[in-house]
């Protein structure tokens, strides 16, 4: 097993200055390659979403950082940095991201999601915000956000920024809550395999060699292996155990890089995450 600390876009993303136009974002994006044998995808469209990416973000104080396509180009995403970051133990520094994604081929729809990233590993976990989270492309049929729109990406991107702050506090005593082998063998099987949790009395080495699947192995192999599990605030903690769960999403779960970043932000695993953090809140 390879413990990595490389961010979850590398070899898809594309790191950008926030003042590039949203035709330049477009080609760092490395879309519209070919165009000319791929109609699905019109240049004007993908430029009009990234000019969507850039209004939302600029509304709300954020800005573009990195730019990127998945699956084939069917999907386009931006993240854009919010300066909403904190840092437990004045060493384990965690990043507050916006998110914006369109994710059918029209591009008439844009998702935005709220992110922290814990930089010593880059591990990435959504923070909810009780607010639509899906919005019509404006772009496609106006040439600018009118105000009602530019006020709504003000007030969701405040909403966002509130709840990292909140994730703050709670990530905080995550990290002053220590765990012994016992419970963090039984947080990952509750975590990837609660059918068969709930029917072990005790998990240890003889119930993971029986019983775990390998995503599960792969976690409770990170608990102690993946980067930044020797920090103070992770070793053996409830923050330690929760980032071990999103590293595996992050690096290891998928056959490739593709592959796991859709699924960590779109698809099972990202409920696999919010899974991890509801039962490491639940040990406090």
């Amino acid at each position: 097993m390879t413990w990595t600390n490389e961010k979850p876009w590398d070899g898809i993303g594309a790191e950008v200055d926030a003042k590039l136009s949203a035709r330049e974002m477009r080609g760092k994006a490395k879309i519209d390659r070919q165009v000319s044998k791929n109609k699905r995808l019109k240049s004007i469209e993908n430029e009009k979403v990234f000019r969507f990416f850039k209004a939302f973000a600029e509304a709300g104080d954020a800005k573009i950082e990195t730019v990127g396509n998945l699956e084939n180009e069917r999907i386009v995403w931006a993240l854009a940095r919010l300066n909403e970051d904190f840092t437990l133990e004045e060493a384990d520094k965690v990043k507050g991201y916006l998110l914006l994604a369109s994710r059918n081929e029209t591009r008439d729809s844009i998702q935005i999601q709220f992110m922290t990233m814990r930089m010593v590993c880059n591990n990435m976990l959504q923070t909810a915000i009780k607010t639509r989270t899906t919005f019509g492309n404006i772009f496609l049929t106006d040439s600018k956000f009118d105000p009602a729109l530019d006020k709504k990406a003000k007030e969701t991107i405040a909403l966002g920024r509130t709840a990292i702050s909140a994730f703050a506090s709670e990530a905080k005593r995550l990290a002053n809550k220590k765990v012994d082998g016992q419970i963090a063998n039984r947080y990952m099987f509750d975590v990837f395999q609660p059918e068969i949790s709930r029917d072990l009395p005790s998990i240890g080495q003889k119930e993971i060699e029986e019983h775990a699947e390998e995503k599960t192995r792969v976690a409770i192999e990170a608990i102690e292996k993946a980067p930044g599990q020797a920090m103070e605030t992770a070793q053996m903690t409830a923050w330690g155990l929760l980032n071990a769960v999103t590293y595996t999403v992050d690096h290891h779960l998928g056959k490739n890089q593709d592959f796991r970043l859709r699924q960590a932000w779109f698809g099972a695993y990202a409920k696999v995450k919010l899974r991890a953090l509801d039962l490491a809140m639940a040990l406090l």
